[in-house]
């Protein structure tokens, strides 16, 4: 069980780590000039693909691990929140790669804004979710 949480919290840090790294990256890339652009969506793009999606990943796999050895845990509502901030973790993430496609592209086209709105978001359901395990209010 130790390892279970070991992994999942090995798994959160790469996948909220690489979601910070990136949206800075892509708010940088939405200022840009086109060659520039190019470099750093490149950049954004290796750095989602190896850290943001393994890391999310190994979080989910080993948080439902844990989940299925300590089933009793589904009984707080303070899990029930954590359970749906990972969900809007979820929506950024995939919200973040799709719009990351579209920087440069014209009208319609992410700014930096977006991308920094992003990154708060993140910091802020990371802090929520650190609130819920470690206080556990209800």
């Amino acid at each position: 069980m130790k390892w279970f949480i070991v992994l999942h919290l090995f798994g959160v840090i790469f996948w909220l780590g690489g979601l910070l790294i990136v949206s800075s990256i892509l708010a940088t890339a939405a200022q840009e000039e086109a060659g520039a652009q190019t470099a750093l969506l490149k950049l954004a793009r290796r750095l989602f693909n190896s850290a943001c999606n393994a890391g999310a990943a190994i979080t989910i796999v080993f948080g439902l691990l844990i989940l299925m050895s300590e089933p009793e845990v589904m009984r707080h509502g303070w899990m029930h929140v954590k359970l749906a901030l990972v969900g809007v973790l979820i929506i950024l993430h995939v919200w973040m790669l799709r719009r990351s496609g579209h920087i440069g592209s014209g009208p319609g086209a992410p700014s930096r804004g977006e991308f920094l709105a992003i990154h708060g978001i993140v910091s802020i359901v990371l802090l929520a979710i650190l609130m819920m395990v470690i206080i556990q209010p209800f």
